[in-house]
């Protein structure tokens, strides 16, 4: 008796051992190669983006690229629709070092709005993931690309799209904000320009403190707020936007002084319509010290002296005029920008000489 069970035990052990090895054999070879993507479509409702992953086994930064949108051409499961009308071309796209361009023909703006700002929003966010790719930027028949009221689109990055995930596709809206992070040694404040798109359900002062917290690629635009930091709150009465943060605000550290890190979020907010000062609170108590340094029991204004003034754009500027080098190298401020102004109307006055057929002996022989 004794026997046959032992014998039925040895039969039963064997038997799982071969369903065993059979279910880890499939689950090996079911494996996915390649690296994972995230690409996107509509959701069910075609309202909003949805997620899926794919696989690509291409290390060429290109071949991942046009791969990436050609599989959004293939909408995965029932609940997902294809982004892109099948009136418009597809892309051809280039790798620049971080810049990814993106070349469509004038079908491109056969679409409609709410599609349109979806469809670049995905292209953006998955071109994003391609190593080394900062920025995307679109083009139509050769030139760059514009919003509806002819404004270039220009570089895109994946957080310049907010709640693209979420809501309604006709509630999208489009903003340029102005956001302040800390300079390099975190002594003064500099100035971001941002055109972010976003749910208009969502206040823009949520969407401006959530991109600080988030913080920026840009050069010479350091972070000035804990990145740990929480939103748990915020809103607007009587001109003042109450900012409630999470206790990583006041404990997690970056390299930005303390009145640094405080005005970069009321800088930020104070510049939208409708807001002229802020108080912080942290977990809903303003009855403290910020680093033991600066009381949080007030409102904050604009500080507009905090600002890094000598931060602007940089050029070169190699002009010869008249036989003479008049050239310049430096940024945009005080007496540079005097100087290039006089160059700016030399090189006007050149022309118009040249034009006319009159030169005086005044001839433009070199720019660059």
């Amino acid at each position: 008796m004794m026997g046959h069970i032992r014998k039925a035990i040895m039969k039963l052990t064997f038997v799982i051992i071969v369903i065993s090895v059979t279910f880890i054999t499939v689950s090996c070879s079911s494996q996915k190669e390649g690296t994972a993507y995230s690409v996107y479509y509509l959701n069910e409702d075609g309202t909003s983006l949805t997620e899926g992953r794919v696989y690509i086994e291409s290390q060429d930064a290109v071949s991942v690229a046009n791969e990436l949108i050609e599989k959004m051409n293939v909408a995965k499961g029932r609940h997902t629709s294809i982004i892109k009308p099948v009136y418009v071309s597809q892309p051809a796209v280039e790798i620049n070092g971080i810049y990814a361009d993106v070349y469509y023909d004038s079908s491109y703006y056969g679409m409609k709005p709410s599609t349109e700002v979806l469809y670049r929003a995905a292209v953006v966010k998955e071109l994003s993931q391609i190593s080394d790719v900062l920025y995307v930027r679109f083009y139509v028949d050769g030139k760059d690309a514009v919003y509806e009221d002819g404004t270039i689109i220009g570089n895109m990055s994946a957080e310049d799209f907010v709640d693209t995930q979420e809501g309604d596709i006709a509630d999208v809206k489009w903003k340029t904000i102005n956001l302040y992070f800390a300079n390099k040694s975190g002594d003064a404040l500099v100035k971001n320009s941002q055109r972010i798109c976003y749910n208009k359900n969502v206040s823009v002062e949520k969407v401006v403190v959530e991109q600080l917290i988030k913080g920026t690629s840009e050069a010479g635009c350091y972070q000035s707020i804990p990145s740990s930091t929480k939103l748990l709150s915020i809103s607007v009465v009587d001109k003042i936007c109450y900012v409630n943060f999470s206790q990583e605000f006041v404990n997690d550290m970056v390299n930005a002084r303390s009145n640094i890190a405080i005005y970069s979020v009321v800088n930020s907010l104070a510049g939208l319509d409708g807001i002229d000062g802020v108080k912080i609170m942290v977990k809903g108590n303003s009855n403290l010290m910020y680093r033991d340094v600066i009381s949080l029991d007030t409102v904050f204004y604009m500080n507009n002296e905090l600002i890094n003034k000598d931060v602007t754009d940089n050029y070169v500027i190699k002009v010869v005029v008249c036989g003479e080098d008049v050239s310049e190298t430096g940024s945009f401020s005080g007496r540079s920008s005097k100087r290039c102004c006089r160059i700016f109307f030399c090189i006007c006055f050149c022309i118009y000489r040249d034009y006319s057929g009159d030169s005086g002996g005044c001839r433009i022989s070199h720019i660059s």
